[in-house]
């Protein structure tokens, strides 16, 4: 691609918190690299309930496995704070994937560390109580900063918000909004 193609596949995003990236079941045209902010991955369930996949960060990739795959949208991100990405034309993702080595291994290394925090959050919840989960999802969530609903954090640990109130009762306070 000429350098003013590249200049319009590549861009500079700025999204406001409740924004969706990335809908299930849609085609999606980019891929995104977060600069800053967090997301939400979450699958939504015909029943209207969503059980969410992972909050991800700075440097996290969305949207890849779409791209590779030729597929729609596995699941939904959305923002929960107001996030910067890079977005990038899928087809400018996929060139760049074939034609520059150092970007293609870039790009596998963020998916195996995925991989792996994947495979040890789901060993996590085989191995200890879901009071012990919360815990330490409470103590990660505090160091971050960031302010979540009772709804995300019942998704995330694939429980119900009633399930998830009688286990905060026994805890200390956390910060939630409704």
């Amino acid at each position: 691609m000429s350098d003013d193609a590249s200049m319009a596949a590549i861009a500079i995003q700025e999204l406001p918190a409740r924004k969706r990236l990335i809908q299930q079941d849609k085609n999606t045209r980019s891929v995104y690299i977060i600069r800053k902010g967090v997301v939400k991955c979450f699958i939504a369930e015909e029943n209207g309930k969503e059980y969410i996949l992972e909050f991800l960060g700075e440097g996290e990739i969305l949207g890849e496995l779409e791209a590779i795959r030729k597929t729609t949208g596995m699941a939904t991100v959305e923002s929960l704070t107001p996030v910067s990405v890079v977005r990038i034309d899928k087809a400018w993702f996929l060139q760049l994937l074939m034609e520059n080595s150092a970007f293609n291994r870039a790009v596998l290394e963020l998916m195996a560390g995925r991989l792996a925090n994947t495979a040890i959050r789901a060993s996590r919840q085989q191995l200890y109580t879901l009071s012990y989960s919360l815990a330490q999802l409470l103590a990660v969530l505090d160091a971050g900063g960031v302010i979540f609903t009772k709804k995300d954090l019942s998704g995330y640990l694939g429980i119900s918000v009633r399930s998830l109130n009688r286990l905060l009762k026994g805890s200390k306070n956390a910060t939630f909004t409704k």
